[in-house]
């Protein structure tokens, strides 16, 4: 008898693809019950008929629900400063305190020209962005001119920066690099080891910034809509879906099949079984929502993503807002469909679902 047995790992070989086929598998199998689950439970008719109470469990499914609870709600604390201004605005940034050592910030551009009341503009930046690359304060950028477009048409706009600034060089990259290090990652692990997300935190940050610029005298707090691009676009669909005083979105290059792009801070617990991009436009509903899809889009494919247009018109349709949605899969890349450099009717869309008509 041998005193200790050995043999070469690649007898064990076998064992190990076994276990990744296997939960390969299970995945596929999982996906497709959940996909069932989420088909069953969250129809048009059901959403129609329950859509705060399927509103209340979307925010519980990010965390949003653990934010209200250990920061609060209602209007946070509020530093503002001069920051600069030119022909068509002025412009400030403000920082708001949920409490000590939890604070965010964001730039606020006041137009020169506007109502007594002007409607207010939530403008997200995306992924290596920040307010002022958005805003055309710095650097050059595929935003293609929206925000001061927005301002001439006489709305406040509103920009956050979120946790997505740029650190490092990329060959032929115009967005300037930042200095100050993070981990987003190990950030949303750590929110979701409390409950929360990343996402659902800076949802909740531009919901309770909401609360301090709608109570300002000179905004209407009846018309306010928010606009993104890429990131951007993922927080204008998902926080307009949770805050209903957003009465107009328009979310650029993100609307997508999210089991394709399952990236860490795009997915939560069971949101397969419950609230993929389709099921968020739903909750959006009867509000006025613009999604533009690039068909030459390099970071999120639009292979396939016209079949889940049906699902969306659904819910508006249940809701009794037909024309309230539209689903733009257009011949660009991964920019807004309306810019300086091109024209599809999403800005007007937009900006007529608040009253923008200057």
């Amino acid at each position: 008898m041998l005193e200790h047995y050995t043999e070469p790992v690649e007898r064990s070989e076998p064992m190990r693809k076994l276990c990744a086929d296997s939960i390969s598998n299970a995945a596929a199998l999982m996906k497709l019950a959940a996909q069932i689950r989420r088909e069953r439970l969250v129809t048009p008719e059901l959403m129609t008929k329950h859509r705060e109470e399927y509103r209340e469990e979307y925010a519980k499914m990010l965390g949003i629900d653990v934010c209200r609870e250990v920061f609060g709600k209602g209007a946070p604390r509020t530093e503002l400063s001069f920051v600069g201004e030119d022909g068509l605005c002025t412009i400030q940034r403000i920082i708001f305190t949920l409490c000590d050592g939890v604070r965010f910030a964001g730039l606020l551009l006041i137009p020169r020209q506007k109502s007594p009341k002007a409607p207010l503009v939530v403008m997200s930046h995306g992924g290596g962005g920040s307010p002022e690359l958005c805003c055309d304060l710095v650097g050059k950028n595929n935003y293609g001119g929206v925000v001061r477009r927005i301002l001439a048409r006489g709305c406040v706009v509103f920009a956050p920066q979120l946790l997505l600034w740029n650190t490092t060089v990329k060959d032929n990259d115009a967005i300037p690099l930042c200095s100050t290090p993070y981990n987003r990652r190990a950030s949303d692990v750590e929110l979701k080891q409390c409950g929360a997300s990343i996402a659902g935190f800076e949802i909740y940050e531009i919901s309770r910034a909401l609360d301090w610029l709608l109570a300002q005298s000179y905004i209407d707090p009846g018309k306010c809509g928010m606009l993104g691009l890429s990131y951007g676009g993922f927080y204008t669909l998902y926080t307009m879906a949770y805050d209903t005083r957003i009465k107009s979105g328009w979310s650029g290059a993100f609307f997508n099949d999210r089991m394709k792009y399952g990236w860490q801070d795009f997915v939560w617990k069971d949101s397969a079984g419950r609230f993929l991009d389709a099921e968020v436009a739903g909750l959006c509903a009867p509000r006025r929502l613009w999604c533009d899809i690039g068909k030459t889009d390099p970071v999120f494919s639009s292979d396939g993503v016209s079949e889940l247009f049906p699902r969306v018109q659904a819910f508006f349709d249940a809701a009794g807002a037909h024309g309230e949605v539209r689903m733009n899969l257009w011949e660009g890349a991964h920019r807004f469909s309306d810019s300086d450099e091109h024209e599809s009717g999403a800005m007007d869309f937009f900006l007529e679902g608040i009253g923008a008509y200057v």
